[in-house]
């Protein structure tokens, strides 16, 4: 398109400067669209206007301009000028013994660092209990053996009296029953003074126990 330009204005035997005047616009640009430098425009829209505007004075077609500046250059709205070819610069990533320390060093403290909110979340939780036994509710012996699970830390009691816990977490403890219905409040502490109970009722049926005998 350039090169067409260039000549149409060399037959007309017109000077650049007369070009500017007329048509307003800078010589540097009308230098640059008859080299299709398409760099020195600030914009494709800027170049194509005066593609238009210098290829009217030239006694073109406009559309025709139009036409071949889209053929030459691409329709869209970001062009590549001619000759060159548009390049992504990816930045690169140096692999350095400082970067592998600082990535060993970040995994450690980021591990650390959830290993600890695990911790005290856990801590901060009060010791689960679950009873095993007895299994009924209904007894007709004067004693009862009360067993559960809960955490291995925790301390447990049985209606304030402190009953062993091993190291699976497991306890047990042989309780008097009195005729009619027993009341046991089972707590577990933890360590942080997280506390919770359960309540545990057994009935002693004296009198079916004095029948058995």
């Amino acid at each position: 398109m350039g090169a067409r330009l260039r000549s149409a204005r060399r037959r007309k035997k017109l000077t650049l400067e007369v070009a500017e005047h007329t048509t307003h616009i800078r010589i540097k640009y009308l230098k640059a669209l008859e080299k299709d430098d398409l760099n020195a425009f600030p914009s494709r829209i800027y170049a194509l206007g005066y593609a238009r505007r210098y290829g009217d004075f030239l006694g073109f077609d406009a559309e025709k301009i139009e036409g071949d500046f889209k053929d030459e250059f691409g329709s869209t709205s970001v062009f590549t000028p001619k000759g060159q070819r548009s390049k992504t610069i990816l930045p690169r990533l140096l692999i350095t013994p400082r970067l592998i320390i600082g990535i060993v060093i970040f995994i450690l403290v980021a591990g650390i660092i959830t290993y600890i909110g695990i911790s005290v979340s856990h801590l901060s939780q009060p010791p689960g209990i679950e009873i095993t036994a007895p299994g009924q509710d209904t007894l007709t012996v004067p004693s009862a053996k009360i067993e559960g699970e809960t955490e291995d830390t925790a301390v447990v009691e049985i209606n304030g009296q402190l009953v062993n816990v091993d190291d699976n977490g497991h306890f047990s403890q042989i309780v008097e029953l009195n005729p009619g219905v027993n009341n046991f409040e089972i707590t577990a502490k933890s360590r942080v003074g997280r506390e919770s109970s359960v309540n545990k009722k057994i009935l002693y049926n004296a009198a079916d126990s004095a029948t058995i005998k």
